[in-house]
């Protein structure tokens, strides 16, 4: 349950009459635009703090109306110059002048009705136009990072347990040369706009098979479920167009890895972000910037796993339900994955990518083409398919390589792709060929045909392989374990 406690009075007072500025430029302003409570209750507790509603107007203004937008229906209850309720109007604010408001907020971290985040707003109206303040307080027991607005650094070599929920909001920054561990079974809630980026550090998620790392959205209502599009990075900026300065968002994975030496993800689960991770440049010494086992990602509202010119190894991975690209492997790199499924059936409108695209390039902002070299990738016994098979349009396998494609290699996989002409690239692969998925509309995308078609190829050594599938059970160990994520048992 909480209470606010909001007290309002007037900082000086004149004597003008009833006259008021009437004008469609009336305006407050206020000391803080957002009252942010980060006390981390552990039994039920107070806080309080304060703002200032400002008459930025040339002239004495009346503030029709003082109240929490939520109304009656909101958690928070106010009391406005000793009068209890929700809202309050015909207030008098001189010229330059301003009035206080006082809140206190009480929380019982154990309710579990409550979000992570208690939200809402007190609105001032003026002359018809509204303004705003934002009232933000933690709600139900969990470990809260980050704070609105901006970028937080976390302690160096940061260790997140399972014990209570995780709950990010804003950006959440690895520094260079420090690392973030996330023990297994741990639950990963992040705010809309918010996420993780490492910078030059190392994220090292350790989930272990019945004990993953989930990682999605902080809104628990059941409608909320498997609503995509919750969480992600994104930054707000200004940028010159030909009609003058403009705000644009720039949108990044809700992980996001910049330069990372060797990040490592076991067990995790990503789901219902815009871009779930994204991996930016390579490792070092030869290593992959990011290793991961046994991961899924889904229900993205952009691309599941975006990377830049980026080495990454993986298997045993599961990607699917994606609006633009289940995997977005770009500007060259290197890209080693094998026993992965690709199976993108976006049902919510019409996607118009690949299930998996790699290219080698981008053109840069005067136009030029400029070529990233894409060096020894290699798909073995993977799986890339997806609901637009059966279209003209574009094969969900995309190959966009301006430069050598000599270190490309796929193999052994399952791959919808009309369009492969002479490459080279491709071998021992069943092309446009349904893979006998278990049921499509629940997302089961076990193999259940018995035909040989479906073993895949020994793995050479070197490249990223586990003797056990996605679901903890013993592949075959040889020249024919299965394709995809799921072992036939």
């Amino acid at each position: 349950m909480l209470s606010i406690l909001l007290g309002l009075f007037t900082a000086s007072t004149g004597c003008q009459g009833d006259k008021y500025y009437l004008g469609a430029d009336a305006r407050v302003s206020f000391s803080q635009d957002t009252l942010f409570f980060d006390t981390v209750f552990t039994s039920i507790g107070s806080a309080s703090q304060a703002l200032r509603i400002i008459n930025d107007s040339p002239g004495r203004i009346l503030l029709e109306d003082v109240t929490l937008e939520d109304g009656d229906g909101s958690e928070y209850r106010i009391n406005i110059d000793g009068i209890p309720g929700p809202s309050a109007g015909g207030l008098v604010l001189e010229e330059g002048d301003s009035i206080y408001v006082f809140v206190e907020v009480t929380v019982d971290p154990e309710d579990v009705n409550l979000p992570f985040v208690v939200k809402d707003r007190i609105r001032v109206t003026v002359n018809g136009f509204s303004q705003y303040a934002e009232l933000l307080a933690w709600g139900q027991d969990a470990f809260f990072h980050g704070a609105p607005g901006g970028l937080s650094t976390l302690p160096c070599n940061d260790i997140w347990t399972a014990q209570r929920p995780h709950v990010i909001y804003g950006v959440v920054g690895v520094a260079p040369d420090c690392q973030l561990t996330i023990e297994a079974g741990s639950a990963v809630h992040v705010h809309a706009g918010g996420g993780i980026y490492v910078d030059r550090g190392i994220l090292e998620v350790n989930g272990e098979l019945g004990q993953e790392v989930t990682f999605e959205g902080d809104r628990l209502e059941p409608e909320y479920a498997d609503i995509p599009g919750q969480w992600g990075i994104q930054v707000d900026t200004l940028i010159q167009t030909e009609f003058g300065v403009a705000q644009a968002s720039i949108l990044g994975g809700g992980i996001w890895l910049y330069g990372s030496p060797g990040s490592t993800m076991r067990h995790a689960i990503l789901r219902n972000g815009t871009i779930g991770l994204q991996v930016d440049t390579t490792g070092i010494q030869g290593g992959a910037a990011l290793n991961m086992e046994n991961c899924i990602i889904h229900n993205m509202s952009g691309i599941g796993l975006l990377a830049q010119g980026a080495h990454v190894d993986g298997t045993n991975l599961l990607m699917y339900d994606c609006a633009q690209a289940c995997a977005a492997l770009t500007i060259g790199g290197r890209y080693r994955f094998t026993h992965s499924t690709f199976a993108n059936y976006w049902s919510d409108g019409t996607r118009s990518t690949p299930t998996v695209l790699i290219n080698d390039h981008y053109e840069d902002a005067a136009g030029n083409l400029q070529i990233r070299p894409l060096v020894e990738s290699q798909f073995l016994n993977c799986i890339m398919w997806g609901n637009n098979a059966g279209l003209q349009d574009f094969d969900e396998l995309v190959v966009d390589l301006e430069g050598n494609d000599n270190d490309l290699l796929v193999r052994g996989c399952a791959v919808e792709m009309d369009d492969f002409g002479m490459a080279d690239w491709i071998e021992e692969s069943s092309l446009d060929v349904a893979p006998p998925f278990a049921d499509v509309f629940n997302r089961d995308f076990h193999l259940i045909s018995g035909n040989s078609q479906w073993n895949g190829l020994g793995i050479p050594a070197g490249l990223p392989f586990l003797s056990t599938d996605l679901d903890g059970l013993p592949r075959v160990v040889g020249s024919a374990p299965d394709k995809g994520c799921y072992e036939r048992q």
